[in-house]
């Protein structure tokens, strides 16, 4: 299955409103601020319309949601159960699509119901009953099919935003049992930045005559620029302090590799009296949240983060990326770089580079060809870097949790040994 590059069709003028969109949606975005479509959403808001299996594929902050989601919630009949279901791969982004959709509807009052792991089930099986459409990840809408909270009889678009990315987190096989229980009578809808060739078995066997569009696959290099500097790793976190008091960036994210980097980051920064904070994998969803919504409000500046939010997040206003640690996979790197330079503003992405990065940064260089220009900073103020340490209390706690685990072993030993003696 090849994708074809569409030659630009788009009129300069065209708007939302000359698009044959049905009217309370066509108020409803006005409302928010959408006037001209973008490229993808020019392409595929009426082959959608028109009932066609659509394969898209576009940059980051290209508009894709809206690509897929303003077709959605027109065809959706209020009251009729659920209709449509949008596998997403990560919670911060299913809530995100589920916030659009709500945006797109407001007027005709569709209800959306998201769900994912890591919060009670139980307010989201109250909300399926009324359900129009539904948005979760793999895991969690795969748990209430099994429950049969989920009715699918009526479900008649499909949608796998981030497809590629579901695979990578190992996702096929719930998608596989998700995609069995819908009918077969249905338009599916597969999204995504990137589309990798593990892809192609599941496009084949969900798709029928799909439609495939392609835009641009990069954010263009007249708003982001991207920089990069060569540092010692033991002057890499002092020179991210300099560069953001130089810089001054309105929004930024600063990418790690780990966990345990991102939090020693996050860490280090308000020691040096810089506020941010931190969101990976390993936080609360009630954390994760909280701070999404302090950083989309702007009530803090600086988010450290992992690869958790470098697909889907819409943080329109993000000046600037930091990658304090170079990715190992090219599209990771696509990805982050994507988060700034979105709806046509401009960005800057600047990586710090180790001498054992030179490898990886090399190789996506050569696979992108990326205009990457080199900076050289020699004179910032060297500042300590303090590791991440236990607490007194967690080091207690963690000391009492291996005694246990070892008396444990210990009693199963002798268990073990005790039955396997003679008995006379």
């Amino acid at each position: 299955m090849t994708f074809v590059t569409l030659k630009k069709l788009r009129d300069d003028n065209m708007k939302f409103e000359d698009m044959n969109i049905e009217p309370d949606i066509k108020d409803s975005l006005i409302d928010i601020g959408f006037e001209s479509p973008t490229e993808i959403q020019l392409e595929t808001i009426p082959l959608i319309k028109n009932g066609y299996d659509v394969i898209g594929q576009s940059e980051t902050g290209s508009g894709k949601t809206a690509a897929f989601g303003i077709p959605i919630v027109e065809r959706v009949v209020k009251g009729d159960g659920i209709q449509a279901i949008i596998l997403a791969p990560t919670r911060e982004l299913a809530r995100q699509i589920s916030g659009d959709l709500k945006k797109y509807s407001r007027l005709k009052k569709l209800y959306i119901q998201t769900v994912y792991g890591g919060v009670s089930i139980i307010p989201q099986i109250s909300g399926l009953r009324r359900a129009d459409i539904v948005v979760g990840t793999p895991g969690r809408t795969l748990d209430h099919m099994r429950r049969g909270t989920i009715d699918t009889k009526n479900v008649k678009i499909f949608v796998l935003d981030e497809a590629d990315e579901m695979i990578d987190m190992g996702f096929i096989e719930d998608i596989e049992k998700i995609e069995r229980q819908i009918p077969k009578k249905r338009q599916t809808l597969l999204f995504s930045a990137t589309m990798s060739s593990r892809l192609k078995d599941m496009r084949n066997r969900f798709t029928k005559n799909a439609k495939k569009i392609k835009t641009k696959d990069k954010v263009s290099e007249s708003v982001l620029k991207q920089y990069y500097c060569d540092i010692d790793q033991r002057s890499k976190f002092s020179l991210l302090v300099h560069l953001i008091n130089k810089e001054k960036p309105r929004l930024s994210i600063i990418f790690c590799n780990t966990r345990k980097i991102a939090n020693e980051i996050s860490m280090n920064l308000r020691y040096n009296k810089i506020d941010a904070l931190v969101l990976h994998g390993g936080l609360t969803q009630a954390k994760r949240e909280m701070t999404l919504k302090d950083f989309h409000n702007g009530k803090i500046k600086i988010l450290v983060a992992t690869n958790v939010a470098a697909r889907g997040l819409d943080i329109k206003s993000v000046s600037h990326v930091f990658n304090y640690n170079i990715p190992q996979d090219p599209e990771d790197y696509t990805n982050r770089i994507g988060r700034t330079a979105r709806a046509g503003k401009s960005g800057k992405a600047i990586s710090l580079l180790s001498r054992d990065e030179h490898g990886s940064f090399r190789r996506i260089m050569n696979i992108f060809s990326y205009d990457v220009e080199k900076i050289v900073i020699s004179d910032f103020k060297s500042l300590p870097f303090r590791r991440h340490e236990v607490s007194q209390k967690n080091k207690i706690r963690n000391f009492k949790n291996n005694r246990f685990r070892t008396n444990k072993r210990k009693w199963k030993r002798r268990k073990s040994g005790f039955s396997r003696r003679k008995r006379f």
